[in-house]
């Protein structure tokens, strides 16, 4: 009996089965039938599973765990179980021995095959198929039921993918029109047999690139299709790679400043059919350039690079040549990898004396050093230089604005050389030389290091350096407060002291002046169906023109629009 709190008698279980001649026998428990193991296997031995080929499954152990034998009378077929990728073959199940008895392990003859299904979409650019999938099996009795038996399936992991891989392309983000251009790209086969029309599979492999925009000429095209171009790979070898390289040319009625983009492809022939398809594809996007030529009497220099966008670009060009009507070059640091002039061989600022130069200012990859600014290659020293002689520089379009203006204060001063010269003033007092500044006119200055000196007499209860200091300092705020258009710093002359003399001496350096124009402007120009620039950054690359050009084309605006008045080139020619 059962009492408050205590367990009950442990209970147990028989099944009785009775067969057919009346026989009887009686069981602790039911069968239960499991999969000890098996083994997989691709269909044509390469060791990848492969989309469009069949998967293998044989040598299958199968294990009686229960207490009584496995049915006598009915069939149980085996069948891998349907996955995304898997699509088992029906009409091809293997028939599992009958009555195994408790603890019997048998061992299923044959080989179960399911169909790897090829992809159903398009993957991602650059993606390589990777799937990670499991294979299982189903124990289903055949007859009458027509159910799969339950705790059957033991499962393995598999991987798909395809036995050729394709590394992404080398290329150039930046290309010239009329540029001949070389790609490389490498094919890695990562299988146990070697791929190829000559291979032991004799399976087509090739690569395949299309320009449909029509941007480049192909060398390998055909007539029929100069927008595609197909290099078959003869062999490729076992767990090896094989580097591929072809040539173009970007066509010279290309558009300047567009984007042009190949599509790389690697092809393999599917393993039934032998129809080639798309296992990889890569896209490479290029800015189509246009090449830097030196102007007679240009009034702007563009520099740009391979991620200034190209409507920018183009809203630059329409309003400076077609509404304005002045000379603009543009070169692009993307094309010749510094500010190096293909006709001077020196800095490309430095043919621009006097007239304005914009820099787009966005940060762009620069080859294989990584992404910079277009400052990081402009010595900040010789910048200087060239604004303090009048030239007008402009950053458009600035992301880091605190690393350019690090940049602009090593550029304020560049006066490293403290040597005298055609322009230096050397007096005995700072008043002398203050006179002295005063009667130049700064627009007059060159883009030469101006340095002047004068002594200093020790003061009677300080030593000649503090005195030196004291006068340094006092000289500062007098230059700032005399010229305050101009720029200067004061700082001691140590080849000038002499204690035994009393005597010690300053250096003042002129600086570019505060008049001086190199502005910055942040943010990326609005994109216009028409070209048409923002009125924030037409303000700025007007205002960097010399006021003289700017007079000019203010005249020319309020004169006669008819055949009486005086055309615009002849006032940008000067």
């Amino acid at each position: 009996y059962l009492t408050g709190g205590k367990s009950g008698p442990q209970g147990s279980i028989q099944i009785k089965v009775i067969r057919g001649d009346l026989s009887e026998a009686t069981y602790p428990s039911p069968y239960s039938l499991q999969v000890v193991k098996f083994d997989i296997i691709d269909e044509n031995g390469d060791g990848i599973n492969e989309p469009g080929e069949h998967l293998l499954v044989h040598n299958i152990r199968v294990k009686n765990a229960g207490g009584m034998p496995s049915p006598e009378a009915r069939s149980i077929h085996l069948l891998i179980q349907g996955t995304q990728f898997l699509e088992p073959k029906a009409l091809e199940p293997l028939e599992l021995p009958r009555s195994i008895q408790p603890g019997q392990e048998v061992d299923v003859p044959g080989v179960l095959r399911a169909y790897i299904r090829n992809e159903w979409s398009e993957k991602p650019l650059g993606e390589s198929l990777n799937y990670v999938d499991n294979v299982q099996l189903l124990a289903i009795f055949h007859e009458r039921l027509n159910r799969p038996i339950p705790n059957f399936c033991g499962q393995t992991q598999i991987v798909i993918r395809y036995p050729l891989r394709l590394d992404p392309p080398t290329y150039l983000d930046c290309v010239a029109k009329g540029d001949r251009v070389r790609f490389k790209w490498v094919v890695h086969n990562d299988s146990k047999k070697s791929y190829g029309i000559d291979g032991i599979l004799k399976r087509i492999t090739a690569t395949r690139l299309t320009d449909p925009c029509r941007f480049f000429k192909l060398a390998l095209a055909a007539d029929d299709k100069p927008e595609e171009a197909t290099d078959e790979i003869p062999e490729i070898e076992p767990n090896s790679m094989i580097t591929i390289d072809q040539d173009f040319s970007v066509d010279e009625n290309t558009l300047e400043f567009s984007e042009g983009f190949l599509a790389l492809e690697l092809m393999l022939a599917d393993p039934i059919s032998g129809n080639l398809r798309s296992i990889t594809k890569h896209q490479m996007h290029m800015q189509i350039s246009g090449v830097y030529s030196l102007s007679p009497n240009p009034s702007y220099l563009l520099v740009v690079n391979s991620k200034t966008p190209n409507h920018a670009i183009h809203q630059i060009i329409v309003l400076l040549r077609q509404r304005l009507h002045t000379s603009l070059d543009i070169f692009n640091l993307s094309l010749i990898g510094s500010y190096e002039s293909p006709f001077t061989k020196e800095n490309v600022l430095k043919s621009y004396p006097g007239k304005s130069v914009i820099i787009f200012g966005n940060n762009f990859p620069f080859f294989n050093q990584g992404n910079k600014d277009p400052w990081d290659l402009l010595d900040p020293w010789e910048t200087g230089l060239l604004v303090k002689g009048g030239t007008n520089i402009h950053f458009a379009g600035v992301g880091n604005l605190e690393g350019l203006k690090k940049w602009g204060a090593n550029a304020t001063f560049p006066a490293h050389d403290f040597t005298a010269g055609a322009q230096s003033f050397n007096d005995a007092t700072v008043g002398g030389v203050v006179m002295n500044l005063r009667k130049t006119d700064h627009t007059a200055l060159t883009s030469d290091n101006v340095v002047h000196r004068f002594g200093v007499k020790k003061g009677l209860f300080k030593t000649i350096q503090k005195t030196v200091d004291s006068a340094a300092t006092s000289a500062a705020k007098k230059l700032n407060k005399n010229l305050p258009l101009r720029r200067f710093i004061v700082v001691p002359d140590l080849e000038a002291t002499k204690e035994a003399e009393k005597m010690g001496g300053a250096i003042v350096c002129e600086g570019v002046p505060k008049n001086s124009k190199m502005a910055a402007s942040a943010g990326l120009f609005p994109d216009s169906a028409t070209n048409t620039i923002s009125d924030y950054d037409m303000y700025f690359i007007i205002s960097c023109l010399p006021f003289a050009a700017k007079a000019k084309m203010f005249w020319n605006m309020i004169g006669k629009s008819d055949a009486t008045g005086i055309p615009c080139d002849i006032f940008y020619t000067g």
